[in-house]
């Protein structure tokens, strides 16, 4: 062992021998700091010891060889720091004291420079950084108190925030290794995509300590604005820095926790979390698919989701609440105006059952009063829809652009005035979902008479989808569609039309708004009325190649037109409106490959193809291979995988030599 050498001063003399054993036991982290200093014990004396700053932890050593570790702590210990005559320090940790005596006045302002400096890197100069990181001049004591804002904190814009520097120091202070791909990850792939959004799904393979350090290392970063997280469960410790990266942060806006495993207190914490954060400027809130509920909740905590005082708050809610965590939120949105002033997008869809019956009483209240709503969402969840556009009327016809009531039913008719008055009230519709539904032809009556006297909507995306709308609505659509020049986008898909197809497809014939066509399962036509789809499909190519038609896409997917749908895959080479099609599903076998292959030598507007599920062979894809080597102009084509993996398992070498041609054009 080696003997302690002491200075003209009483300090001991940091020689080469200490200094190499600290590097031993310090290993590959770098020393920052080594100075002589004594420390104050309890008893009233004073030991020597080795004091040591690394990046982002404090090391007091015993002055021998082999030396060890007498103290260590992290600089987040730390919650408070004095400093008084004769170069003294004394550090508050959360476990215990400590005063040290350093050698100068030099030495100290070095040491408390770099805590300071350190503390800074982690707190990005948050507004909730603890109070010991700056000198603010001499106490009335004589001592020294530190508090953030630091001067010499100033940094050059770090990458991402700093969040690697912020998530090293949390692994030290938390005792876990930091992972260095975790710091990649940042530093170059969401740098680099200049991303603000972090995605914990790019971290799922990791364990729940450390997905928890990296949630609490976004509270104080000031560059991720988003924290995102679906299916995939979180554990306790996670879903605490969630809280505590809430009640901390004034950078994040956007949290999305979907079908995350959260318990039913969620609601609550959250809400006391946002108490806590003045500054906060969360705007959007997703816990969709959590099967919450009110257990645990209260009025308050939905109030406290978007503050009211905050006016000029755009809000976006989606949330997934059982019954009565609908009624606590519907009565929170009426309860003060902000809400109507502030909140923009609500969705509640895939909750069975929250708003059936009187449950939905509230909801409708908010909806009735004049708001700003730009979407909704209330598709899978057993509201009467024509009981609903009473209060849409009143209150949601200036601003809202997306709505999607899917999955519902009707059942009352006398709300039919005000479902029609709706439709042809609406200043800002662009998106209108009624699928999976029964719609009545009176309501369906009433939704095109609304539409063709709406003056103030073009373009509107309509699914109507799986209606049932079989005779009777093919009678409406005849009828009233063609005086409908609003909707851009129409989805009549899976409605039973089948041999009304005849009477249906005229109604499409010049209409001058109509750009996207949806009509695919509609085809179920056998026996004796075979020469009818023959009809049906000579009236589709006719509706394409009118030199005055507007379609731009046209899917005819899942039909199974089999041998038929080849003249209207025929019909592709000479069209010249068409920019888009989806032909699967077609059972269309390789003379439709073939006629797909001529069509597209010679056509020079189509952009985008899907084939699949039509049982192409291997012969049939060298047939489309040959004609993608002539064709310059088409610019998607997704690979067929069912109609691959089928050929490959007759013919592999064929179907490889055909693929390999077609990969040459970079469309699959």
């Amino acid at each position: 062992m080696a003997s302690k050498e002491t200075t003209a001063a009483g300090f001991a003399n940091v020689n080469r021998e200490i200094t190499e054993s600290i590097r031993k036991v310090l290993d590959k982290q770098a020393i920052k700091f080594v100075r002589a200093v004594k420390q104050d014990m309890r008893s009233g004396k004073s030991e020597d010891r080795i004091l040591v700053l690394a990046t982002w932890r404090l090391y007091l050593f015993a002055v021998k060889v082999p030396t060890k570790v007498e103290v260590t702590f992290n600089f987040l210990e730390i919650r408070a720091m004095n400093t008084y005559p004769e170069h003294q320090v004394i550090i508050d940790t959360d476990k215990t004291t400590y005063s040290l005596r350093l050698q100068t006045q030099e030495q100290l302002d070095h040491m408390v420079s770099h805590i300071n400096y350190a503390l800074s890197r982690v707190f990005n100069n948050s507004i909730y950084a603890p109070p010991i990181c700056r000198a603010e001049g001499e106490m009335p004591d004589g001592s020294h108190k530190f508090s953030p804002n630091s001067e010499s904190s100033l940094d050059p814009q770090k990458t991402c925030g700093g969040f690697s520097e912020t998530y090293a120091a949390l692994c030290d202070y938390n005792g876990i290794g930091c992972k260095e791909e975790v710091q990649w990850d940042v530093d170059t792939i969401y740098h680099s995509q200049d991303n603000r959004e972090f995605n914990l799904l790019d971290f799922s393979h990791l364990d729940s300590r450390d997905l928890a350090v990296i949630v609490a290392s976004i509270a104080y970063n000031t560059w991720f604005t988003k924290l995102y997280c679906k299916d995939m469960r979180i554990g306790s410790e996670v879903v605490d820095q969630v809280l505590h990266t809430i009640s901390k942060s004034n950078s994040l806006e956007e949290l999305t926790l979907e079908n995350a495993g959260l318990k039913s207190d969620f609601p609550q914490k959250m809400a006391s979390a946002l108490s806590e954060n003045p500054a906060s400027v969360i705007h959007s809130l997703n816990l969709a698919h959590n099967t919450l509920d009110n257990q645990g909740t209260n009025l308050d905590s939905y109030e406290l989701f978007f503050p009211p005082p905050a006016v000029s708050l755009r809000a976006t809610l989606i949330v997934f609440w059982g019954v009565g965590g609908v009624v606590s939120l519907s009565q929170a949105l009426c309860s003060a105006d902000d809400y109507s002033n502030s909140l923009l997008h609500l969705d509640l869809s895939k909750n069975p059952g929250v708003l059936s019956g009187e449950d939905a009483t509230n909801l409708y209240l908010f909806l009735a009063q004049p708001n700003c709503l730009v979407h909704l969402d209330l598709s899978g969840t057993d509201c009467t829809v024509d009981s609903l556009f009473g209060a849409l009327l009143r209150g949601c016809c200036a601003d809202l652009s997306y709505l999607n009531l899917s999955k519902n039913s009707f059942s009352h008719r006398d709300s039919l005035p005000t479902f029609r008055q709706f439709f042809s009230s609406a200043f800002s519709l662009t998106h209108v979902s009624l699928a999976s539904m029964k719609v009545p032809p009176d309501s369906m009556r009433a939704l095109f008479l609304g539409l063709s006297n709406n003056p103030h909507i073009t373009d509107l995306h309509l699914d109507i989808s799986s209606c049932e709308l079989r005779s009777a609505g093919a009678g409406v659509i005849q009828e009233l569609f063609p005086r409908v020049s609003c909707v851009g986008t129409l989805d009549i898909s899976d409605n039973g039309l089948d041999a009304d197809l005849l009477a249906v497809i005229p109604a499409f014939s010049r209409h001058p708004s109509l750009k996207h066509l949806m009509l695919g399962k509609n085809f179920n036509i056998k026996g004796r009325y075979g020469l009818v789809l023959d009809e049906i499909l000579q009236k589709l190519v006719h509706l394409v190649q009118e030199e005055e038609c507007a379609l731009q896409s046209l899917s005819l997917a899942d039909s199974r037109l089999r041998q038929r749908g080849t003249v209207l895959v025929n019909a592709l080479g000479s069209n010249a409106c068409l920019r888009k099609v989806d032909l699967s599903g077609n059972l269309l076998e390789d003379s439709g490959a073939k006629m797909l292959s001529k069509a597209l030598q010679i056509n020079t507007t189509l952009r985008s193809v899907t084939w699949d599920r039509n049982n192409t062979t291997a012969t049939g894809f060298q047939d489309v291979a040959r004609a993608l080597e002539h064709n310059f102009t088409l610019q998607y084509m997704p690979l067929p995988l069912s109609d691959v993996t089928q050929a490959h398992r007759s013919a592999p070498e064929k179907t490889d030599q055909a693929l390999t041609k077609v990969r040459r054009t970079s469309f699959l």
